[in-house]
């Protein structure tokens, strides 16, 4: 099945998105109302220390006397006659505005910090549940989806929350806060001069709307091409002996440039309406504030004010233009960080893998299996993939499946497991059926070695011992080591069982890595036994240790075989062949021969390509 690299979106509010994004922040609450005095600390002071020009000016020559200026009314009634001196004014105005500016830095402080603490333990929440619920998922999910696409869910797109939430809070919270102080003071001073102002603000409003929808359709396609940058990127490393065997090193370069070219288009036409949309919003701003100079200058209006007033407030309306350039220009960090939650979201919102019912399986577990006239499909209304399989196995016994490739033995076993649960039929273990079992019991149950072999960046014991099988004792751990012939490789390593084995194990070979997952299955030791191709990597003398360790194993456990090479199974108490999803035939080694059949014509093509 081919797997795609994004999972549609499906379109949501951004209010409603970025509201369940705050959510998150609520276990903050505390700090975050801490960070938002600080911010509001911030704003009042920027806003004073603009009103200080005031008193600064006015008491050039005279000192400020109670009447001349807005601020100066209020200042000048705590001195004698109404009057402050100008040798007062001289080292009163520049302490107060040391204060001002040494509050305005703590209030940045407290606000960032707080800020920035909140939004980190909010991305590192969201980080976490994102990657646990991945765990969670239906493997249904993994073959859909590519791997690139949810670590670039994980690593790229979270990242682009964490900037919505700390720099485009910061900026809303110290601008708003900002813009509202400002405006407070110019209608203080003159409302009917400020009103004027306001006649823009629809203009721009619209501007920002308009925009914030394109915002966030093309963050939408930044983060789909990113996905495509992470695949392209993953698949060149995992397979660069490949690509250099094929020389196909042009080939990737020439993918990875073409999935790279078309995240620059996509971020390019972004800057362009981000810049584009900025650059409106400021000229709208300037015409604001060069129509209310132009009323300001009036001589009915500029003869009300005194030198002071009228350059702090021209400065005021002039300082605007910073909180509402900066509240245009983190809006396309909003719609950025909102497409970004949106995509996370989609991951959450997918089902996880059904936990089962609440049925108890005997104890001990027998290992008895029952299929029972089971079928399965990937795609609801797509080909069968299995079709009418039944037959029992009695707990101990050995079942080998053979076959073509794509003839669904992988697929039965698992199900057997639960990794896809069948359309279908049931199975039964000890005569319960699976999905009436928690699934967490059910695989306690079910050790499994597959041809595809997952060793971690971890030492070689901790690869054994992987899980919940951490707490076995260090003697079966050793014994499972021996088991799988897996000794002698393992003390030529530099730190033995503690030696880190790196990246996907690379320091190993074929058959080594194939041993250490036969041990961590000996060690599981559950009576459900599934060897995927279990000897398929190992050399002619490895297989006939491992095959004598394995038939030791076997006994008295219930093991499903799947092998192409038929010389392994010829002691497996049933034989069954399988074809297109079906159960062609079923016997023992020599039944199945004596029968002519398809088995004998498979062994004798094996037979012939040997010799």
């Amino acid at each position: 099945m081919e797997k795609s690299s994004q999972p549609p979106l499906k379109p949501q509010q951004g209010a409603q998105t970025y509201r369940r994004l705050l959510s998150y922040a609520i276990p903050q609450w505390p700090l975050f109302v801490i960070a938002v005095f600080g911010f509001m600390l911030f704003s009042s002071m920027e806003v004073m220390l603009i009103a200080v020009t005031e008193l600064l000016l006015d008491a050039v020559g005279v000192g400020i006397e109670q009447g001349r200026g807005f601020l100066s009314q209020y200042v000048a009634r705590f001195f004698p006659g109404g009057i402050m001196p100008q040798e007062t004014a001289r080292w009163l105005v520049p302490l107060v505005m040391v204060i001002i500016i040494g509050l305005r830095a703590v209030g940045n402080f407290v606000g960032s910090y707080g800020l920035a603490y909140v939004a980190r333990a909010v991305i590192h929440q969201l980080r976490t549940e994102l990657f646990e619920h991945i765990g969670q998922l239906p493997s249904a999910y993994f073959d859909r989806y590519t791997g690139a696409y949810l670590i670039s869910k994980v690593a790229y797109n979270v990242e682009q929350v964490t900037n919505s939430i700390t720099k485009s809070l910061k900026v809303i919270i110290r601008s708003s806060f900002t813009s509202i102080g400002l405006l407070t003071y110019l209608l203080m001073v003159n409302w009917k001069l400020t009103l004027t102002f306001f006649l823009f603000v629809p203009i721009i409003a619209a501007i920002v709307s308009v925009v914030g929808k394109r915002f966030r359709k093309l963050s939408h396609r930044i983060q789909n091409t990113m996905g495509d940058v992470t695949h392209v990127t993953q698949e060149a490393i995992n397979g660069y002996e490949v690509v250099r065997m094929y020389g196909g090193r042009k080939y990737e370069n020439a993918r990875f440039q073409a999935a790279s070219n078309a995240n620059r288009q996509q971020f390019m036409k972004l800057v362009v309406a981000d810049n584009a949309s900025v650059s409106v919003i400021q000229i709208m701003v300037g015409l604001a504030t060069a129509v209310l100079v132009w009323f300001a200058l009036a001589p009915g209006m500029v003869e009300s004010m005194t030198p002071g007033v009228f350059a702090s407030y021209i400065g005021a309306a002039a300082s605007l233009a910073k909180p509402i350039r900066n509240l245009s220009e983190v809006y396309a960090e909003i719609q950025k960080g909102i497409a970004a939650a949106e995509s996370i979201f989609e991951v959450f919102d997918a089902p996880k893998e059904p936990l089962g019912g609440t049925l108890r399986l005997p104890s001990p577990v027998t290992g008895a299996v029952a299929f029972e006239h089971l079928g399965f499909c990937y795609n609801e209304g797509g080909p069968a993939v299995l079709s009418d399989i039944d037959f029992h196995v009695q707990a101990g016994q050995t079942v080998a499946l053979v076959g073509a490739s794509g003839s669904g033995k992988s697929t039965l076993v698992s199900l057997l497991s639960r990794f896809y649960e069948p359309t279908s039929g049931r199975i039964l273990l000890d005569g319960v059926d699976i999905t009436q079992v928690p699934v967490t019991t059910l695989r306690e149950q079910i050790s499994l070695v597959s041809q595809n072999i997952v060793l971690f960046n971890d030492t070689v014991y901790r690869n054994i011992a992987y899980g919940e099988l951490e707490g076995k004792p260090e003697e079966e751990v050793q014994r499972a080591i021996d088991l799988a012939h897996a000794r002698d490789f393992i003390e030529e390593l530099p730190q033995g069982v503690q030696t880190v084995l790196g990246d996907n194990a690379q320091i190993l070979s074929g058959g080594q890595r194939q041993r250490l997952a036969i041990a961590r299955a000996l060690l599981k030791d559950s009576p459900v036994l599934v060897l995927d191709e279990a000897t398929s990597a190992l050399d002619n003398a490895s297989e006939r240790h491992i095959q004598a360790a394995l038939a030791e194993v076997m006994k008295n456990r219930t093991t499903f075989v799947i092998a192409h090479r038929l010389s392994t199974i010829e002691n497996a108490d049933r034989i069954l062949v399988m074809d297109q999803g079906r159960i062609v035939e079923s016997g023992t080694h020599s039944e199945l021969l004596a029968k002519g059949g398809r088995y004998a014509l498979l062994l004798q093509q094996q037979t012939s390509d040997i010799g």
